[in-house]
């Protein structure tokens, strides 16, 4: 439970399959002990600053890192640690679905601080996953957990951008009006969300997975190589997707310039049959002495029946010279 003080959870593992939760003051006495520690804080918690910059030993570049509010995805190597910056889903109803939330990384040989300001669902399932007994045997093997579930938890979100992408590519042969492409548009900006972090995020893991300055295991580091392959398959599938995006769009586009071309040439097939039409009864309209027919009872008929001719006469010339289709 995340109290006022930043504290959201902290975990002392024996390196045997045990662990427990700790509070604050339990720190330095669980750092003398055996095994390693996994410390959660709220990024604006009311202790979280004071403890990174003065209690917890690290250097003052990296404190100020973890409690930076926004960061693109890194890697980035110090003598004695790796200081990590990647992004997960996050659980802010205040936020959009397709925004990614930022997870600031201390990991040394005893040590794995995280720092979050808004909720994200992957360390909640490792949360969840300690509770049913989920102990990791060493530094990389948490980091390894976490990293799966921070990409893991990716696909979803990408899963769900093109499973809308296919629906409205199915629908787009009904529709193709304006909500079409409020939709794709929508669906455009969410993908490049996503493969704005997950892009560099898949960067920063490779290069995770070949650091040495904490030790990992092989296995530990097989499973590290394995979500940056991950990463980089989400990256590709994002890439399709907003290369399919792009190409709905155009579709959507051809059909609106289609529809307004058929338009405009129905417009000006009524305006050239009408045309001659319109002259010869404004000629016939002018208030003017000597007008045919004007003191003739029998003359209107015989203007419109004029007028029918001439209108037949043009729609079979036009449609002789195949300016109008059947």
């Amino acid at each position: 439970m995340i109290d006022h003080t930043g504290l959201i959870c902290a975990y002392h593992f024996d390196g045997i399959g045990n662990a427990r939760a700790i509070g604050w003051g339990d720190f330095e006495a669980a750092e003398k002990q055996p095994g390693f520690l996994w410390i959660h804080l709220q990024q604006n918690g009311l202790r979280t600053r004071d403890w990174l910059i003065s209690r917890s030993g690290l250097d003052p570049v990296v404190s100020e890192a973890l409690l930076a509010r926004q960061s693109r995805p890194r890697c980035t190597e110090f003598l004695n640690g790796l200081l990590l910056d990647l992004r997960g889903v996050n659980l802010d109803p205040l936020r959009a679905d397709e925004e990614m939330a930022s997870l600031h990384l201390w990991v040394d040989a005893r040590r794995i601080i995280s720092v979050r300001l808004h909720k994200i669902l992957a360390t909640r399932d490792i949360r969840e996953q300690i509770a049913a007994g989920f102990t990791p045997r060493s530094v990389g093997g948490l980091l390894a957990e976490l990293t799966h579930k921070l990409i893991d938890r990716v696909q979803p979100a990408v899963n769900a951008i093109d499973d809308e992408l296919d629906e409205l590519e199915h629908d787009m042969v009904s529709e193709g009006g304006r909500e079409s492409r409020e939709r794709l548009s929508t669906l455009r900006r969410r993908a490049v969300s996503l493969h704005r972090y997950i892009s560099p995020q898949q960067t920063a893991l490779s290069r995770l997975a070949n650091e040495r300055v904490v030790d990992i295991d092989e296995r530990d580091r097989g499973r590290l190589r394995d979500t940056a392959d991950d990463a980089g398959r989400f990256v590709a599938d994002l890439d399709s997707i907003r290369e399919r995006a792009v190409l709905i769009h155009e579709e959507l586009v051809a059909r609106v310039s289609d529809r307004m071309q058929t338009n405009m040439y129905l417009l000006s097939m009524v305006s050239i049959v009408f045309l001659p039409l319109t002259l010869l009864t404004g000629l016939l309209g002018i208030n003017v002495a000597g007008i045919p027919g004007a003191h003739d009872d029998s003359a209107f008929f015989w203007v419109c029946v004029l007028l029918a001719i001439i209108g037949v006469l043009e729609v079979w010339f036009l449609r002789r010279k195949y300016w109008v289709r059947d």
